[in-house]
């Protein structure tokens, strides 16, 4: 990248102090940079925006507006896939001052986040349940990795409910205590799908992710895998796993 090309990034992101140098006291070009800035950004808040639905509809469009403008402001971001954007929102929302009162705005921006990364995901092989079968035995030795789609997570508050309730056509109560909830997150097909979990599942799910053993990972979990209509069987047919031969 040229100096021009930083100067003009800095730009955009709020420091016009090197192409004011280079422009010198045009008025033409420097009202041309602003129109240039204002509509870069205000793409970038809309991206945001698109990126974190449920947030936008508990706190409004004026509110998101406002946060959207100070993120931006802390993090400008280089991610030409505006679809991608925003990966930081999450966590900078969890520090940012007025949603300390709204506990339940950083945890819901992270389902938002990984509905985002599980859609762009990278397709990928699956582990069906016929490959499972033809494993036998020996798949208790397999560990069974995620495929990159996959997302899973666990709270101590009821988050998936919440979030799930503006999800979800039939909209649901809208329910924020302190009840533990789990939820899957992926895409098997062409469209993104979720579903609560039970403690279990994550046991298992999490244990595979980390390395271990299928037999291991279900020792851990207190799951049978021998069960056919137990929750190993129900991942299998979710296709979550990652075939043994897919490159990961």
């Amino acid at each position: 990248m040229t100096a021009f090309h930083d100067d003009f990034s800095r730009a955009l992101a709020g420091d016009p102090t090197g192409m004011t140098a280079r422009l010198g006291h045009d008025p033409h070009a420097l009202t041309a940079l602003r129109v240039y800035r204002n509509a870069s950004l205000k793409g970038r808040v809309d991206a945001l925006a698109a990126n974190y639905p449920t947030v936008v509809q508990l706190v409004g469009d004026d509110w998101f507006h406002a946060a959207a403008l100070a993120f931006l402001e802390d993090q400008p971001g280089d991610d030409p896939v505006l679809a991608a954007f925003g990966a930081g929102f999450p966590a900078w929302l969890a520090a940012f001052p007025p949603a300390l009162e709204l506990p339940y705005l950083a945890p819901l921006a992270r389902l938002d986040r990984a509905w985002t990364e599980a859609h762009l995901a990278a397709d990928s092989r699956p582990m069906t349940e016929a490959d499972a079968r033809a494993a036998g035995p020996a798949l208790g030795g397999q560990v069974l990795a995620l495929r990159p789609d996959v997302r899973v997570f666990q709270f101590d508050w009821s988050v998936p409910s919440l979030w799930l309730a503006h999800r979800q056509p039939d909209r649901g109560p809208l329910v924020w205590e302190a009840r533990p909830e789990a939820l899957l997150i992926h895409r098997p097909d062409a469209e993104v799908v979720w579903r609560r979990l039970d403690p279990a599942e994550v046991v298992f799910l999490r244990a595979g992710a980390a390395g271990r053993p299928a037999a291991a990972a279900a020792l851990q979990a207190g799951l049978d895998p021998a069960d056919p209509d137990g929750p190993i069987p129900r991942l299998l047919a979710e296709r979550v796993f990652l075939h043994p031969h897919a490159e990961p």
